[in-house]
């Protein structure tokens, strides 16, 4: 009996490997370096963290999150990079940078230090802050980012928002 027990346990982990080892080798690999690319003119590196401004009190303040409540401060900050050179684009390559959030006005992005203290070892990046509105409805929230290159005058607009990674609001 414990013999047709392990021999059946044995089969069961045998079909669940062949399930799913080609499911998991049918991802393609993540590329460590993903310039020059020969689809994207820019790629967009976000953080969502807790900030200092809540009316909410989180747990831990600039900690990361795509979770967050009413009358908590999100603080939006992000890198964008020229995908064909990886040069860092700051605010001599960029003319605006905006973030929309659904239902909400524009917020603009200034190019500016970490924390806003600038010293010789803040880095500099691109950063707003919005706190959740008491009335904002609960559940997934949608925004994006326009960013205007002065090079070519064109808005390039990065949505981070892809199934399974929505940004929440709860309660």
């Amino acid at each position: 009996m414990k013999a047709l027990r392990t021999l059946v346990v044995a089969m069961a982990a045998v079909v669940a490997l062949a399930v799913a080892v080609p499911a998991i080798a049918a991802d393609p690999p993540f590329p460590m370096n993903p310039y020059p690319s020969a689809t994207l003119d820019y790629t967009f590196n976000l953080q969502t963290l807790f900030g200092h401004g809540s009316k909410v009190r989180p747990t831990v303040y600039c900690a990361d999150s795509s979770v967050f409540r009413r009358g908590n401060q999100i603080v939006f900050r992000l890198y964008i990079t020229d995908a064909k050179t990886g040069k860092v684009m700051t605010g001599k390559d960029m003319s605006r940078v905006v973030l929309r959030v659904a239902g909400q006005p524009d917020l603009t992005m200034p190019y500016k230090p970490q924390g806003g203290k600038p010293d010789a070892t803040s880095p500099w990046l691109w950063a707003t802050t919005w706190i959740v509105p008491s009335d904002y409805p609960l559940g997934t929230f949608k925004f994006d980012i326009a960013a205007k290159p002065k090079k070519t005058g064109k808005w390039v607009v990065y949505n981070p928002v892809v199934p399974g990674t929505e940004w929440q609001i709860t309660p």
